[in-house]
């Protein structure tokens, strides 16, 4: 309980200034992938001086984020993803979630075990972007979308508390209209589908951006998923406010990125989002003190120039979830 209520004390101080350290870390912990995404290059970076789990373990243990997003690369990939949240836990994190492509195949097991470590949340998104052959089309991996729903149906079984799964959506020029037919193909209903756009950014490396014949997509997410719950509402927001970003280009609040979260690389370089390429440091040569970085003469240089909308912008869950939660007293 203490932890879930030191989690809402940071959400609630993130509306009125910076925090002494990011309640939220956004940490790809491998750039290995078996996915070859037409939405994303990261397959094809070669991984290499990936943080060790010793070396993780030094990071949390002087540092102590409420909520852990896991990304990657295929997180399941790292043999050692069970220690890398039980870890988490030791430290302190109450909210953890990741997301899988759905091809590796101890996936279950492995988020199985973690929900036995009785998170406050632990929610595992299994990717899903349209009908069989037009997922498996953006996959690059003929039988992706058979493995994802087999994946996806294992998770709906486990029922430890907080423990929740939901089938993420991405909406792209690869899949334009195609929702209510990949929701009918699934077997699944559409509170089971969680949505976000695409985005162009470094971490990802591709070339292009979002732009009005998206909106259709989000009218019919708007009209057609009536969720409950602190998950669903915040993801209702950052859906209705997904138009008024593709006509910016910016956040439709202040961004919250380096006020309550950054984002960690696989080689422990931290960076203020997933979106933005200004280095602020590197955990290795800071004696793995995250602090130190977050607190920095860059980092608050980084901060001006966020305020001042001098940052790519952009409306990604990863980064737009906290900014709904750091503006609530705007809605």
């Amino acid at each position: 309980m203490f932890e879930v209520l030191k989690l809402g004390s940071r959400v609630l101080k993130s509306n009125f200034s910076t925090l002494p350290e990011p309640y939220k870390v956004t940490f790809a912990v491998t750039y290995n992938c078996n996915s070859k995404c037409k939405t994303c290059n990261i397959w094809k970076k070669k991984p290499k001086g990936e943080l060790t789990i010793e070396e993780i373990k030094k990071i949390f243990s002087k540092i102590s984020p409420s909520w852990l997003n896991i990304t990657g690369g295929e997180p399941f990939l790292r043999n050692d993803i069970y220690k890398i949240a039980k870890i988490a836990k030791e430290y302190g994190v109450s909210m953890l979630n990741l997301t899988t492509n759905g091809l590796v195949p101890r996936a279950f097991e492995e988020s199985k075990k973690i929900s036995k470590l009785k998170f406050f949340r632990f929610v595992v998104t299994v990717s899903m972007d349209g009908p069989e052959e037009i997922h498996d089309k953006i996959r690059g991996i003929k039988g992706n979308w058979k493995r994802a729903i087999k994946l996806y149906k294992n998770l709906k079984k486990i029922k430890a508390s907080g423990f929740q799964t939901y089938l993420g959506y991405t909406i792209s020029k690869y899949n334009l209209g195609m929702i209510e037919k990949t929701i009918k193909d699934s077997g699944f209903d559409i509170r089971d589908f969680h949505f976000n756009i695409f985005h162009s950014s470094f971490y990802y490396d591709i070339n292009g951006k979002s732009d009005g014949r998206f909106l259709n997509d989000i009218k019919y997410v708007i009209k057609n998923k009536k969720s409950i719950g602190m998950l669903s509402y915040i993801e209702r927001i950052y859906i209705k406010h997904v138009e008024k970003y593709l006509k910016t280009g910016k956040s439709p609040f202040p961004c919250k990125a380096l006020t309550s979260s950054c984002f960690i690389d696989p080689q422990g370089n931290v960076y203020p989002c997933t979106h933005w390429e200004m280095k602020l440091g590197n955990l290795r040569e800071s004696d793995y003190d995250l602090k130190k970085i977050w607190n920095s003469k860059k980092a608050k240089e980084a901060r001006k120039m966020i305020k001042k909308n001098k940052c790519p912008g952009c409306w990604t869950p990863c980064e737009a979830y906290q900014t709904i939660l750091g503006n609530l007293l705007r809605m």
